[in-house]
């Protein structure tokens, strides 16, 4: 049995592992792969590093909790359960822990609009806060509507040269 099993490989599950390890807990960390990281054409946002794609920082990451020894399942989880202990099941296996972090990111709904995927990461962002800098001087275009849309459109509206809403309502 672990001591804490991970769900996910992005920055906050491999941030856990490398804390986890140090702490000398007996740890696991489940991946089904690079997710939305993999997409990030550029960042520039992290301390220390000036430049880095999402596909660099995720297997400089991997490459880090190796080095500590942090065994790496990569599988899906399919179901999580409690009964005096955490059983993690996986597609192809199952693991006991007596404590789970779930740190999966999210998935994105992504526009039915014909470019779209071709570009995330290259001028299609979902985070503003994130990306605005990026996009300094430009005109810019925010897909959405409601407090989210709004939200995203301010965060851009002081680097930008000018943003726009498209809503369906």
């Amino acid at each position: 049995m672990y001591d804490v099993v991970i769900v996910g490989s992005g920055p906050a599950g491999v941030s856990a592992a490398l804390y986890l390890k140090r702490a000398k807990k007996d740890i696991l960390l489940i991946s089904k792969g690079e997710g939305a990281l993999k997409k990030a054409d550029k960042i520039e946002n992290y301390y220390g590093i000036e430049s880095i794609t999402g596909d660099e920082l995720y297997k400089t990451g991997i490459r880090q909790v190796e080095r500590l020894g942090v065994p790496i399942e990569s599988d899906e989880v399919t179901n999580i359960s409690f009964e005096q202990h955490f059983t993690i099941t996986t597609v192809n296996s199952e693991f006991e822990a007596k404590n789970v972090i779930i740190a999966t990111g999210t998935n994105r709904v992504t526009l039915n609009i014909k470019g779209v995927k071709e570009f995330e990461g290259k001028g299609v962002s979902y985070c503003a806060i994130c990306d605005a800098f990026f996009y300094k001087d430009k005109d810019v275009a925010v897909v959405g509507d409601g407090n989210y849309a709004i939200h995203e459109a301010n965060q851009l509206k002081n680097v930008a040269n000018s943003v726009t809403i498209l809503t369906n309502g």
